[in-house]
């Protein structure tokens, strides 16, 4: 038997982790800090946020649910849609670095994910992508952006 997730649940079990004033959405993202930290990697987590599809008005007939006085109804909508955009873990543009820690990947991530690989594609824009789901992986990426060297490691 399946079981249909209640509205408003949290799909992992991640827990929140505060470091440095930042706060980070899982363990792996804050294992994946700290990583960077001490192998002197120069980052910013979510320091960029990339608009994947502009808000538009559809302009056609949208009928679906919305409340109206509180009731869910079948109704008419505005057509108003909001854009799609996606930000990152770490980034370091300039290294030309992007590191997206993703423990569980989701339908959602999936799809935002293509839609963001061809955002970098139409934008011409080469970079490394890394995403590392535990922490052995998280220790290869920053092995890997290591031997590239495209960097100049922080002062202490």
């Amino acid at each position: 038997m399946q079981y249909k997730r209640r509205k408003g649940k949290k799909i992992t079990k991640a827990k929140k982790h505060t470091e440095d004033g930042i706060t980070f959405a899982s363990g792996l993202e804050l294992y994946c800090y700290r990583q960077l930290n001490k192998a002197k990697i120069p980052h910013e987590y979510e320091g960029k946020t990339f608009e994947l599809v502009e808000k538009f008005k559809f302009e056609g007939l949208l009928m679906d649910k919305g409340k109206t006085k509180g009731k869910k109804v079948f109704k008419q909508m505005t057509g108003n849609v909001r854009n799609i955009s996606y930000t990152p873990d770490f980034i370091n543009l300039d290294a030309g670095f992007i590191i997206e820690t993703k423990g569980l990947r989701t339908p959602v991530f999936s799809m935002r994910f293509k839609l963001f690989l061809k955002h970098l594609q139409d934008e011409n824009k080469q970079l490394d992508i890394y995403i590392p789901s535990n922490q052995k992986e998280v220790d290869a990426t920053i092995e890997s952006i290591l031997s590239r060297g495209n960097f100049k490691k922080q002062k202490p």
